[in-house]
């Protein structure tokens, strides 16, 4: 039985939260880049051959039969023609890129994932091979799993039924890695018709063992108005632990994963705020108001990013690592902290910026002072983060009682409210100098935005 888009956002983020996921691409994801479906990529071969591609042919096969006919030489010029020169922009891709996976798998042989990565200056890690696996990172870099090879090594892709009955003897520690995933992590199946039988088999071994412990999945596909469609998703369920996901266009796929981004991400702050000395009395106040806002936001389960600005990430970070400790809570998932280095030139600041504030849903700005030259200036550096926070759409509460640049952008905001409606009835309260009232009215429009 399908489930219905609530639920599958509901359950999934669950999941996201507790970075328990990996993601499974077919080729349909990369349809939606430009490049060809199997079907497709496989037409010249067939229209050799004088066959018709229909639903009923089984590619492997057809691909078989091109490489007897013609040699593997002429199969992989086709498949390289057709991959190398297309392009790897698309929408999709960038919505999913978001979601923040550390584990892909796919069977696609081109480098999207790869290059969309790049231009936002993730490290990748291409595992197509079993002697890839010994350069398997989790350290800041996304492991990207090609079941069916790569398009950089022709020799080695899975395209032929020759291929396929030869799959499990020459990638046996491949499939290994997987079952080990399909048992630790919930899967999202995207694009993906689950026609090869390769993931199928391996959850079988999984489910065989596991019995009713074995995971639950998930899968996003179109609706098919056959009664033989219907069998096939209530199968998956019940013999393979996936739940369904049941649209009626591709189209529809963007907007449903912004939807997961923003249940996974809604309770994830950014803090931007730095001073490098403040007066005894503002000292105090910033002091009581990181321990009173982080005690509120942690206790009603808010994760807290900070990238550590000068003194202010002492007060935030301390009070936070206080209030989790105490309470037996998971420090890892609920306090993030990523320094800036002193020495990173402008561009790795702004990379750094907007990777961080990718990640949360809200832009909290406190304080804002620097040094410079022997005094104390506004910090630019703050102002750059209000621009990428502007920029991403993210909702922000400026705590102009905290004063210096802080100050001016809770007054930008208030010149500008109709922009901001979620803060008309606060952005007063957020300019009073008592840490009470500033706290409580974050965690107020907290609860209303998120």
């Amino acid at each position: 039985m399908a489930i219905s888009k609530k639920q599958f956002i509901q359950y999934y983020a669950s999941q996201a939260k507790q970075e328990d996921t990996s993601l499974f691409l077919g080729a349909g994801i990369s349809a939606s880049t430009g490049y060809p479906s199997w079907k497709n990529l496989l037409q010249p071969c067939a229209k050799q051959l004088g066959l018709n591609i229909d639903d009923s042919i089984d590619l492997y096969l057809l691909a078989q039969y091109y490489a007897n006919q013609y040699g593997r030489s002429a199969l992989k010029r086709i498949i390289n023609d057709n991959i190398n020169l297309l392009k790897h922009e698309s929408n999709l891709v960038d919505e999913l890129l978001n979601l923040n996976f550390k584990s892909i798998w796919t069977t696609n042989y081109d480098t999207v994932l790869e290059k969309n990565y790049s231009k936002r200056n993730i490290l990748t890690n291409s595992v197509f091979d079993d002697k890839d696996l010994a350069n398997v990172s989790r350290n800041g870099r996304v492991n990207i799993y090609k079941l069916n090879g790569d398009i950089s090594n022709l020799d080695r892709i899975v395209i032929t039924q020759n291929d396929i009955e030869r799959y499990e003897i020459e990638r046996e520690l491949l499939l290994t890695f997987l079952k080990r995933e399909l048992v630790v992590t919930t899967f999202l199946f995207l694009g993906y018709s689950f026609a090869d039988k390769i993931v199928l088999s391996c959850l079988n071994t999984v489910n065989r063992c596991l019995g009713s412990s074995a995971n639950y999945h998930y899968a996003i596909l179109k609706k098919q108005e056959s009664p033989e469609f219907e069998h096939f998703i209530i199968d998956l369920e019940s013999r393979y632990h996936i739940k369904i996901l049941l649209i009626n266009e591709h189209d529809e796929l963007p907007e449903i994963l912004r939807e997961l981004d923003y249940e996974i991400k809604r309770k994830n702050i950014f803090f931007s705020g730095v001073f490098e000395r403040l007066p005894e009395e503002e000292d105090i106040f910033a002091e009581k108001l990181c321990k009173r806002l982080t005690t509120s936001l942690m206790g009603k389960g808010y994760s807290v990013y900070t990238g550590y600005g000068r003194n202010f990430g002492n007060y935030l970070a301390g009070s936070s690592l206080q209030y989790l400790l105490s309470h037996s809570k998971d420090i890892n998932r609920q306090l993030i902290m990523r320094p800036f280095l002193k020495t990173m030139p402008p561009d790795e600041k702004k990379t750094h910026r907007e990777m961080l504030m990718n990640d949360c849903h809200v832009a909290i700005f406190m304080f804002g002072q620097s040094p410079q030259n022997g005094r104390y200036i506004k910090s630019s550096g703050m102002m750059k983060e209000y621009e990428i926070a502007k920029k991403m759409d993210r909702k922000l509460i400026p705590v102009g009682a905290t004063g210096y640049s802080a100050q001016d952008i809770w007054q930008d905001v208030k010149n500008n409210i109709t922009h901001y409606p979620y803060l008309e009835k606060y952005i007063d309260a957020l300019n009073v100098k008592n840490p009470d009232i500033v706290s409580d009215t974050i965690v107020h429009i907290l609860e209303e935005i998120c």
